[in-house]
This record gives structure tokens, sequence and C-alpha cells, in this order.
């Protein structure tokens, strides 16, 4: 099967901080990685890398047959190909739940208004919100707002999925129905890069799992190798102080 991202040895510096010391993961098309590992381990900079929003200092990354290093990369194109979900849901508080979710397709993917509306409607029932499509922003939870912006990133119509932390702003009790959310994702043959702090999400969800620390990855494969065989005692205790 076909890569949909391949990040080859890449470094990031932000300054003094070593963000990226020569990190390379592939991902296989509709495959779901996890990238896991404690905090300032550079997951979320990988995922940013991945999206373009940061460049690395060298390596490569390709995306979908892109390859993010080339001036010429179609940026269009990428915005088009690869949706991202962030840890704040960046929602616009003076637009309606419906036109926070048609306004990227309609004004990037070119996409006549009325078809933004019917699929935008469609997602917002997936994620179990149809009947919010008129209300705005700070009218909804925390919970509610990053399901919004789940579904507008699926109203892109993206091969690839990226998530950063999309629970780690919520309350606890608004956790399970964001999760619930990502899972029926999972479902699906869209190739999905996550960031988490859940590792139930991660054992259930995943293909494939990252444990990254200070800038490197330690380990990568199967959940169950990761969670009960990988014997690393850094990831072990890592677990211990998060299960």
């Amino acid at each position: 099967m076909a890569n949909a991202i391949t990040v080859q040895n890449i470094y990031k510096n932000f300054g003094t901080v070593e963000a990226l010391k020569g990190v390379s993961v592939d991902v296989a098309e509709g495959e779901k990685v996890v990238v896991i590992g404690p905090s300032g381990s550079g997951k979320s900079v990988l995922i940013r890398c991945i999206n373009g929003l940061e460049v690395p200092d060298t390596g490569t990354i390709i995306v979908d047959g892109m390859d993010l290093s080339d001036r010429k990369v179609n940026a269009r194109a990428l915005a088009r190909d690869v949706a991202m979900v962030f840890q704040s849901y960046n929602l616009y508080p003076h637009k309606t739940v419906l036109e926070n979710v048609t306004l990227a397709p309609i004004k990037v993917l070119k996409i006549p208004r009325e078809d933004a509306e019917r699929t935008g409607r469609a997602y917002l029932e997936r994620v179990g919100l149809v009947d919010k499509i008129s209300k705005y922003p700070d009218q909804l939870s925390g919970g509610q707002q990053q399901r919004v912006a789940i579904a507008r990133a699926l109203n892109m119509h993206p091969k690839i999925m990226l998530l950063d932390e999309p629970t780690s702003a919520l309350d606890p009790e608004m956790v399970q129905e964001v999760l619930d959310v990502i899972k029926s994702l999972a479902e699906t043959n869209m190739t999905i890069v996550m960031v988490t702090h859940e590792m139930g999400l991660a054992r259930e969800a995943a293909d494939k799992v990252v444990f990254m620390e200070s800038g490197q990855v330690i380990a990568q494969g199967t959940p169950h190798f990761i969670f009960d065989e990988s014997g690393n005692e850094r990831i072990k205790s890592f677990l211990s102080k998060i299960l």
C-alpha cells in the first residue's frame, strides 16, 4: 500500500530548543496513527510540520505525493487534501455553526454554497449537532464546539485528517462525546494522524502508535506492541503515570 505521508529524518529548532531531532514516520493510505509521549516531546511540532504550518530545518516530508520542501508546492492542493483539528476550536464567533462549517469549502474549494451546506448538514448530523446549525459558538459547550470543528474539517472532504490533542482543552465530562466522533472516523478509510493523551483511544482506534520523547521517535508499532510488549522502560514509566 502506498504511503499517504512520508516523514524522513526531519529536524526542527526554535532558537536553542531542539524540537525535532531526526524524526522519521511513514503513514500508509487509510492508516490510523496515534502519536503519544510526554509534554514537550515534539508531537505537536511534528503534526504541524505535516500540515505545512511549520517548516523543518532539514529532512523531507511528502504528503499525498507533494514534497513540502518544494517551493512550488501547491498550498491550495495541500489545504484541499489535508484537514486539521486543533486543541482550540478556532471557530468564527460571529458566524453560525453552519456558516463555520461551510466557509472554507466555499472560499477555498469553490464549492457552490448549496452543495457545501448540504454536505455540511450531513457532517453536523454525523457529529450529532444538526439541531445546532443556527447557533453561534458561544451558545455551545466546549465539546460541541470541538465537534463542529471536526465537522468543518470533514466538510473539506480531505484525504488526510490531522488532530492535535483534540480533547485536551475540554472539561472531562465533555471528552467522551468528542472521542466517540473520532472513533467513528477511525472506522472509515480516511488517513488519520492524531496526537493525544487519551490512551484508551490510542489502544482502540490506532493501527500504529508512535511514542515520542525529547524530539525523537523512541518506538512505534501496533497498540498491542506499544502498550503490552515493547519492554521499553521509558514507555512503561510513561504509561504507568498516565493510565
